[in-house]
C-alpha cells in the first residue's frame, strides 16, 4: 500500500500551483476521500461532510460545505435521451489520464461570461469520487476574492441544480465548498466530494456531466452574485482504484435489530458499506417535503455508526454519510457511503468497526 498511497503524494505535488500551495495540499490530504422491481428506494444524507483536512472545522462554515442530494428522497440521474442527444451531437465527452493513480481530465472546461472553470483532478474508488475544479479569469487577472472562514473556506455556493452526475448511476448525496489553494495567484478551487448508489459496477470509463451556474457570495444574511453565467462540460471518469474489499458475513446489532454485513470497502477517500437489517424500514412521507422528527428517527434506526480503528491507537469516527435502502416487507437491504475527512493510508488501518462487530484489514 505504501507505495500506492506515495502515488497520491506525488501527484499531488504535481499538480499546477504554486511550491507553496502544492506543499500545504499536499501534506494535508495525506497526513489528516436501481431500485429492484416492486421495492421502494430510499436515500438520505445525514449530517454535513466535514471538509477534508486541509480545512480545521468550525461551525461557522457549516452552511458554505453544501450539501448534495440530502433529501429523503432525492432523485438521482440515469442515463437520459438528453445525454444520448448530447453526446451525439455535442460531441465526445473529455478523455480522462491517469497519473499515479489520479485522473486527471483533457480539456474538461468551459467558459461563461470570461470566467473559465475547468475539471483539474479526479479521484476515487467504485462508488465515490472527488473533483477538484479551478475557477479563473480569462483575462488573467485576479478574482476579488472574500475572506476565508475560520475554516479556509470561502463563503461562495453555486446556485440551482449544481453538480456532477454521472450516466447509469444514482447519486447517494455528496458536499462541495471553495478554497484559495494559493492566495496569490488568479485562480481558487472548486472541490466537489459524491457518492452513488452501489449498482455493481465500478465508476471508471462512465461519464461525468457537470452543470455549475451563477456563483453567489454570502455577506451576512445577504446573498450577491459573486460570477454569472452558466458552465456544462463532461469527462470520462478514469483513476486507480486502490480499494480493499474486507470480509463479510458479521452479524451486529442495530438498535436491537439483527443486521449482517454484505461487504465492505474501504479506499484512501471512502468507506462503502452493504448491509442487510432483519426488520423492515418504515417509509414516512412528508407532503411538505421536509423531513419529520419520527422520519430522522427511523432513518437512525437503521443507520450505523463506522469507525476506523488505526494501528496507532486512534479512533476515526466516520459515520456521517449518504445512506440508502431498499425495504421489504421483512428485511431491509442498505447501503451507507462515507467520503473520509481525510486521505487515510490504508496500511494504518488496522480495522473498522461497523455498530457493534470489528472487521479486520485483509
Amino acid at each position: 500500500m505504501n507505495k500506492e498511497f506515495d502515488g497520491y503524494r506525488e501527484t499531488m505535488e504535481s499538480l499546477q500551483f504554486s511550491p507553496e500551495a502544492k506543499k500545504r495540499m499536499t501534506n494535508t490530504l495525506v497526513e489528516a476521500a436501481k431500485a429492484q422491481p416492486q421495492k421502494t428506494l430510499v436515500r438520505a444524507t445525514r449530517g454535513g461532510r466535514r471538509p477534508w483536512r486541509i480545512f480545521a472545522a468550525a461551525a461557522a462554515a457549516a452552511a458554505l460545505v453544501v450539501a448534495i442530494g440530502g433529501g429523503a428522497y432525492a432523485s438521482g440521474e440515469l442515463m437520459s435521451v438528453t445525454n444520448v442527444l448530447d453526446d451525439l451531437f455535442g460531441g465526445a465527452p473529455a478523455q480522462t489520464e491517469v497519473v499515479d493513480k489520479i485522473g486527471r481530465p483533457i480539456g474538461a472546461s468551459a467558459t461563461s461570461n470570461d470566467v473559465t472553470i475547468t475539471a483539474e483532478a479526479i479521484i476515487g474508488d467504485k462508488a465515490n469520487y472527488v473533483i477538484v475544479y479551478s475557477i479563473a479569469k480569462q483575462d488573467g487577472t485576479a478574482f476579488d476574492l472574500p475572506e476565508p472562514l475560520d475554516n479556509g473556506v470561502l463563503p461562495l455556493v453555486f446556485t440551482g441544480e449544481t453538480s456532477s452526475h454521472v450516466d447509469g448511476e444514482n447519486s447517494g448525496g455528496g458536499a462541495a465548498y471553495f478554497y484559495d489553494a494559493d492566495p496569490n495567484d488568479n485562480v481558487f478551487q472548486y472541490v466537489e466530494e459524491k457518492s452513488v448508489e452501489m449498482g455493481g459496477t465500478s465508476l471508471i470509463g462512465k461519464t461525468a456531466r457537470v452543470h455549475l451556474e451563477n456563483l453567489m457570495l454570502q455577506d451576512g444574511d445577504k446573498w450577491y452574485l459573486f460570477a454569472g453565467g452558466s458552465w456544462d462540460f463532461k469527462f470520462t471518469i478514469n483513476y486507480e482504484d486502490t480499494s480493499v474489499s474486507l470480509s463479510a458475513g458479521q452479524t451486529f446489532d442495530l438498535n436491537g435489530m439483527n443486521a449482517t454485513v454484505d461487504g465492505v470497502d474501504i479506499s484512501p477517500i471512502a468507506v462503502t458499506l452493504n448491509y442487510t437489517v432483519d426488520a423492515p424500514f418504515a417509509l414516512l412521507e412528508e407532503e411538505s417535503g421536509r423531513m419529520s422528527e419520527r422520519a430522522e428517527r427511523e432513518l437512525d434506526r437503521f443507520n450505523p455508526s463506522i469507525a476506523l480503528n488505526m494501528k496507532d491507537g486512534t479512533i476515526l469516527d466516520v459515520s456521517n454519510g449518504s445512506w440508502g435502502a431498499q425495504p421489504s416487507d421483512s428485511e431491509t437491504v442498505c447501503y451507507k457511503n462515507v467520503v473520509l475527512p481525510q486521505f487515510v493510508n490504508l496500511d494504518d488501518v488496522a480495522s473498522v468497526t461497523i455498530g457493534t462487530t470489528t472487521v479486520p484489514m485483509p
